[in-house]
């Protein structure tokens, strides 16, 4: 959990949601969680990334929080149902979140026939929706959902920054390329990662913490994001609208799906798109840009995706 993650927002997110609620107590199970730390994580690299995975959780830890809980909100099923063997006897909700290939969704497929655990399957975008048919055939669409600042605004700073590992999909190296190319002595470029970048014009911010990470993000306004492929969703695009940035996105079907027509995009991977777009967005309205940004995140906000949630919770 001190892992910085989609799927680690999610869970913190809901987690945080249900405690405020009157009739729900709500505790996670993970490593490094506070509540119960089922052990240590190895680096496994899977679907363009590397994911530091519990394969062999702590079994005493493990059954004290199964045997706490009524429902089990699983996310991403595929290793606690193989390697976990955890009791068919519970209720249990499955959350998809990565985009798989066919072949890996037919292979679940099999393996979860073998596993035959009954759960409700969830998924958090139509990328993600046939990893979600792997489990169960009735699965439902509940996308990751964020706590939406209502105060925040927008404000010109000139600043570019870039969220993400030194990993091929998220695509750092076109970001150096930027700004090696296309330096502007007018703007700022920051990085959020988890190596030290040697360009002198690029500030480096490593592995910063949630706050100093939330600050990094109020202080831009301009945020690109550079993925080329394994994106099933791209929770840190609402983060960064959140925060008051105006995001630039490769026109990968996930973004594309999450942003709609309110996002701006460039051609995946081009350098000379990129950099059109970004001289476009300079003689534009940016403030009317962020607006109709903002304004289309609000369908993620969390107090109207945990209602459908919650139902769930309840059917089981």
């Amino acid at each position: 959990m001190k892992s910085y993650g989609g799927v680690q927002n999610q869970v913190n997110s809901i987690n945080s949601y249900l405690n405020k609620q009157e009739n729900f107590n709500s505790k996670i199970a993970a490593p490094d969680s506070d509540d119960f730390d089922i052990g240590k994580t190895i680096n496994i690299p899977f679907n363009g990334s590397v994911s530091p995975v519990c394969l062999f959780p702590i079994k005493e830890k493990l059954s004290e929080a199964l045997n706490w809980a009524d429902v089990i909100h699983i996310h991403e099923p595929f290793v606690p149902l193989i390697f976990w063997r955890i009791p068919k006897s519970k209720n249990y909700i499955f959350t998809h979140h990565a985009s798989l290939n066919n072949f890996i969704c037919f292979l679940l497929s099999i393996i979860y026939k073998f596993t035959s655990r009954n759960g409700i399957s969830t998924y958090v975008s139509k990328l993600s929706k046939k990893n979600a048919l792997a489990l169960n055939k009735e699965p439902y669409l509940i996308p990751n959902m964020f706590y939406l600042d209502t105060n925040v605004d927008f404000q010109l700073r000139k600043q570019y920054l870039f969220i993400g590992r030194d990993e091929k999909r998220k695509n750092l190296k076109l970001y150096e390329k930027y700004v090696e190319k296309f330096y502007d002595s007018e703007f700022k470029y920051s990085v959020i990662t988890n190596r030290l970048i040697k360009n002198k014009n690029i500030s480096t911010f490593i592995n910063p913490n949630e706050d100093d990470k939330n600050k990094i993000l109020k202080d831009s306004d301009v945020y690109l994001a550079l993925n080329t492929h394994g994106e099933s969703f791209g929770i840190t695009l609402i983060e960064a609208i959140n925060s008051g940035n105006i995001v630039i996105s490769s026109n990968i079907d996930a973004f594309i799906n999450l942003l709609g027509d309110s996002g701006i995009y460039f051609k995946n991977n081009s350098l000379t798109s990129l950099n059109q777009v970004i001289e476009i967005l300079k003689n534009n309205d940016l403030t009317s840009i962020w607006i109709k940004q903002k304004d289309y995140i609000e369908k993620y906000d969390i107090n109207k995706n945990m209602e459908k949630l919650i139902s769930l919770y309840l059917k089981i």
